[in-house]
């Protein structure tokens, strides 16, 4: 949290906290062009940052994308489900290559159906348009999988 305050200072990035995870939201403005999973240069430096704090940790990584409700359907995104989920890969990619090990992440594509803000104003959407990177206690990964009737190995 201390090593991001530069990041939350600047309103790059905001980051909250909970019993058993650290949350770290980046808005997708910053990361993707519209309609868009390709990184611009300066979210690779943003992401560069926050995997280098990220791969000596030992605990789990979950990557969310998620979008406004404006409905998209490309070629190669038929819904903001395949957007938001593509926008997750794109930075558990980069923090692959920076050393976070693979089997600590997983994506997660909410598209539009976890709104921050409304989506009537153009304020509400880009809230709504973020990537946000929760890092997990392995208690809080045990007490999940407790409640989602997961076993245990």
């Amino acid at each position: 949290e201390r090593k991001l305050a530069h990041l939350v200072t600047a309103q790059t990035v905001r980051v909250r906290r909970g019993a058993t995870w650290l949350e770290v939201e980046i808005r997708t403005d910053i990361l993707f062009a519209s309609a868009s999973a390709e990184l611009s240069d300066s979210a690779r430096q943003i992401l560069a940052e926050i995997g280098r704090i990220l791969a000596p940790m030992s605990h789990p990584v979950h990557v969310e994308g998620h979008t406004d409700n404006l409905p998209i359907q490309t070629r190669v995104f038929p819904s903001n489900w395949e957007l938001s989920a593509s926008r997750a890969a794109s930075v558990v990619h980069v923090f692959g290559q920076l050393g976070v090990a693979p089997p600590r992440m997983s994506v997660v594509g909410y598209g539009e159906y976890r709104p921050r803000a409304g989506n009537d104003t153009a304020e509400g959407r880009n809230q709504n348009r973020r990537v946000t990177i929760v890092v997990r206690s392995r208690d809080g990964i045990e007490e999940q999988d407790r409640l989602d009737g997961v076993p245990r190995t």
